[in-house]
């Protein structure tokens, strides 16, 4: 990823978790029924960030590792999450991480920032286990921004001040099925009550339904 998006998670890092955020908020229960994190699971999180997800992987007894570019969003990380492992890496460079390691990806609102798709794919499935499962997570590539309008501004821009790449829906799936993934599902997270209390009242009646969230499961090829 480039540096220009590192200093911004940087900068982000001791305030992410407190600023509400509709994106995380749209996701995070489909993306939790999507990994089914259990105790025989091991678990990459990739680009964990805070640990947001890895808290709930650990908490429900899966070994996990959470790898992100940021150290001051791992640094927040390992204090939240210490029964997990976390380890600082950029998502465009080879895992430091051995052959078929693990038995579930997640990669959460990452994957928008890599230029190449094929690339950090192929490196998932070579980590995971033959029928490992892998689960991404993106802003929608479809999605209409047009009357969109939060109740309070957020104090931090990410699209401003980081690198976003939008690719489509069907650059992800012909980067799925090149880095050998199959029985690729997906999933719309559409605006919903969810959300509802982070925009305005007439801003939500023109969006709800509208999809926000591109929610992928895969499987490695055998």
């Amino acid at each position: 990823m480039s540096e220009r998006t590192r200093s911004a998670y940087d900068r982000w890092a001791p305030r992410y978790d407190a600023e509400p955020n509709p994106h995380t908020l749209l996701e995070y229960a489909p993306v939790l029924e999507a990994v089914a994190p259990s105790q025989q699971d091991s678990i990459l999180d990739a680009g964990c960030g805070t640990g947001r997800y890895s808290a709930v992987f650990a908490e429900l007894g899966a070994a996990v590792t959470g790898a992100d570019f940021s150290e001051p969003m791992l640094a927040v990380a390992r204090e939240r999450v210490p029964a997990a492992k976390f380890v600082q890496v950029d998502l465009e460079r080879p895992l430091p991480f051995g052959n078929a390691v693990f038995d579930k990806v997640n990669c959460a609102q990452t994957l928008k920032h890599l230029p190449d798709l094929v690339r950090p794919m192929r490196e998932f499935a070579r980590v995971l286990h033959p029928s490992g499962r892998f689960i991404f997570s993106v802003t929608h590539p479809d999605m209409d921004w047009e009357g969109y309008e939060a109740r309070i501004s957020p104090s931090f821009n990410l699209a401003a001040e980081s690198d976003i790449h939008h690719h489509t829906l069907n650059t992800y799936l012909a980067a799925l099925e090149s880095a050998g993934f199959g029985d690729i599902h997906v999933l719309d997270a559409r605006v919903s009550e969810t959300i509802e209390h982070l925009l305005t009242p007439e801003s939500f009646r023109r969006v709800v339904g509208r999809p926000q969230i591109l929610l992928c499961t895969s499987v490695r090829d055998g």
